[in-house]
């Protein structure tokens, strides 16, 4: 349905706000936790590097697991309920997560933070967005949303590093869980016309995953896994300042200088992302090239994951937007959490070990869609 019938004819409107603010919140409160992680995921009594990696499998098989059955929930029941109680799902998840609690109720926290944050994004990001903005502004507003899930990668971590060593863990705790919070608050003020319930398969693949998009997905995971690793490996709150600093840069690149020019922009983050993986193997990496690091990082992965994001919707058919938001995320929680999982381990087991494997990852994400995704996108594009 068309954002006009219902007044907004603007994308800056009261309830656009309400929204890509609700996800900001709630995606601020989950990226805080993974600078706790290696506390917070020693689920196995293995250590910190079996934790965090369970802890990126159950969150991950939670998301797969509910995912499917949104959009059956999502045309039978009212839509902002169907966001309240993947927030509430959160809410009680998170609160069983950073709390003292028994091995197997952490384990099924994780899975039950998952599968919430699934039905969240689905309902949010893939649905009430669309429904609320106008069909000529669908793509800014995307690109909007998720730009704000970009920054509160900024802003997560950097109070997961300030919070807990400043003013301890029960603060940290209810700071994250007061976000949540607020995040419901947002979505109950939201107001979202009636629609008649419809009658949808129970288990479906639609506002998912979008088959045709696997050439898109690839790269993508690749390039924020690589991204997911360089955030875990240095977790200084200089470092995510910086960070701030190229997603900044990255959308004056866009603005001023590429526009409409897609692959050239493409080619450009690629380099960035080089120039960040050759600081990091250059030596020891502290002040300046630390900083330089962070910001050629910011300005790949901005200007990367947002092309993708435009490469999705354009692949899309009208009636697919949502699904196609859908996988672009999943590509996106994926690569970063077993990115930064993988962080864990090479802390532990030695930088020198897994040169190769850091120096390969724009490479290989690079070499894929220039030779894979470049000629097939312009043959199958729709818009």
């Amino acid at each position: 349905m068309a954002a006009s019938k219902f007044g907004h004819n603007t994308l800056w409107h009261a309830d656009f706000l309400k929204i890509v603010m609700a996800d900001f919140c709630v995606c601020t409160s989950l990226y805080m936790l993974m600078a706790l992680a290696p506390v917070c995921t020693d689920l196995t009594g293995g250590g910190s590097r079996a934790g965090l990696f369970l802890s990126f499998i159950l969150f991950m098989t939670g998301v797969c697991l509910s995912s499917p059955f949104c959009n059956y929930w999502l045309d039978t029941y009212r839509r902002k309920s169907v966001a309240l109680w993947g927030v509430i799902g959160i809410i009680c998840a998170t609160a069983v997560f950073l709390f003292s609690a028994p091995l197997w109720s952490k384990c099924l926290a994780r899975v039950v933070q998952g599968a919430s944050y699934g039905v969240f994004q689905i309902a949010l990001g893939s649905t009430l967005l669309l429904d609320l903005s106008d069909t000529r502004m669908r793509t800014e507003a995307a690109h909007v949303y998720y730009w704000f899930t970009r920054l509160a990668l900024v802003f997560g971590p950097l109070a997961g590093i300030i919070i807990p060593v400043c003013y301890g863990i029960p603060l940290f705790a209810a700071l994250a869980v007061g976000l949540q919070v607020f995040a419901g608050m947002l979505i109950l003020a939201v107001k979202v016309p009636f629609r008649a319930p419809l009658e949808p398969a129970l288990c479906t693949l639609d506002r998912f995953w979008l088959p045709r998009g696997v050439r898109l997905f690839i790269p993508l995971f690749v390039v924020v896994f690589g991204a997911g690793v360089i955030l875990g490996l240095y977790q200084e709150a200089v470092f995510y300042l910086c960070l701030a600093i190229g997603f900044w840069l990255s959308l004056c690149v866009h603005y001023l200088f590429f526009g409409r020019y897609l692959q050239g922009e493409f080619a450009m983050g690629y380099a960035a992302l080089m120039i960040c993986v050759l600081l990091c193997l250059s030596g020891d990496v502290i002040g300046v090239r630390l900083w330089a690091m962070a910001v050629s990082l910011g300005v790949g992965l901005g200007v990367v994951t947002s092309r993708y994001l435009l490469s999705y919707i354009r692949i899309c058919e009208h009636c697919e937007r949502g699904t196609a938001h859908t996988s672009y995320l999943l590509a996106w929680e994926a690569g970063l959490l077993a990115g930064y999982s993988a962080a864990c381990a090479i802390r532990s087991g030695g930088l020198h070990n897994y040169t190769y494997i850091i120096l390969a990852w724009p490479v290989v994400a690079g070499l894929f869609h220039f030779f894979f995704v470049r000629e097939w996108y312009a043959k199958n594009k729709r818009r």
